[in-house]
């Protein structure tokens, strides 16, 4: 059965980091929205974590797991307009290095544990 199983690396990367997301005591939440008439509605969010202190407003950090080099942010970028209100600092987990841009922290998968 070599090279005849096709692996889907997203999942198991999403799997990775639900496992380290659990291990430091976080609950997991995802958002999914598929809706048929409007594109503009159709997203997914991999992860949906709460800030360490809760406030009135700002409260969730939107998590989008990346298992490639090469990738878009859509449903991020529709997710932080349509629920700007209750959405702190949203945080892509990727491959690539540390960096924060246009308020995205984008996060190495082993710096996940620190979340």
């Amino acid at each position: 059965m070599k090279d005849k199983l096709e692996i889907n690396k997203g999942m198991l990367v999403e799997n990775i980091v639900a496992q380290m997301l659990r291990a430091t005591g976080h609950k997991l939440y995802f958002f999914s929205s598929n809706s048929r008439t409007d594109a503009s509605n159709r997203m997914e969010i991999d992860f949906l974590i709460p800030k360490a202190v809760v406030s009135t407003r700002h409260n969730i950090h939107p998590i989008e797991v990346k298992s490639t080099t090469r990738y878009t942010l859509t449903s991020l970028s529709k997710f932080r307009e349509k629920y700007a209100e209750w959405v702190a600092e949203p945080i892509v987990v990727h491959y690539a290095d540390l960096s924060m841009n246009d308020g995205i922290l984008f996060l190495p998968i082993y710096m996940v544990e620190m979340l």
